[in-house]
């Protein structure tokens, strides 16, 4: 092996030592201050928020409850299709902290969504809805299909 050989392989592993040393720091060193919570901050706000929703479903329609408890009426979306249907919610809060040493306001916003859908078609035009200490309740009548009888 050539002086010049050797010296280019040991380039080569340079970024990879470097790399391997530095993980290796991180894992053995206590965190900084602070920075496991960022993570679960970070992670603990990926997972889908939904709400609990129940169907029922009939010879004519299907009968879909959500619970929504404290959020208003007019904080509630339902987006029809012919199959499907799409409940969302949007809730703000505001919150207001004083001391004699500071004053900080928080602002929140959230969005929750669920969308289900169906086998047979919903009849859009005859859809009701309504909410009721925290319960949306749809009532959502089937299509009707023609039969078609078979002859010899």
């Amino acid at each position: 092996m050539t002086p010049f050989e050797r010296n280019d392989n040991q380039e080569r592993k340079e970024p990879f030592t470097h790399f391997i040393n530095k993980m290796d720091r991180l894992f053995s060193e206590r965190p900084p201050r602070g920075m496991l919570q960022s993570l679960d901050g970070l992670f603990g706000s990926t997972k889908e928020q939904s709400f609990p929703v129940r169907l029922h479903e009939t010879n004519t329609e299907y009968i879909l409850t959500a619970t929504l408890p404290g959020i208003p009426r007019s904080h509630i979306s339902i987006d029809l299709l012919p199959q499907s249907v799409t409940i969302s919610t949007r809730v703000s809060a505001e919150k207001n902290h004083q001391s004699t040493n500071f004053i900080r306001n928080e602002k929140s916003a959230s969005q929750l969504s669920k969308t289900l859908t169906f086998s047979k078609p919903i009849d859009e035009r005859k859809v009701r809805a309504s909410h009721r200490d925290g319960i949306l309740t749809l009532n959502l009548p089937k299509v009707k299909g023609n039969r078609i009888e078979i002859n010899d």
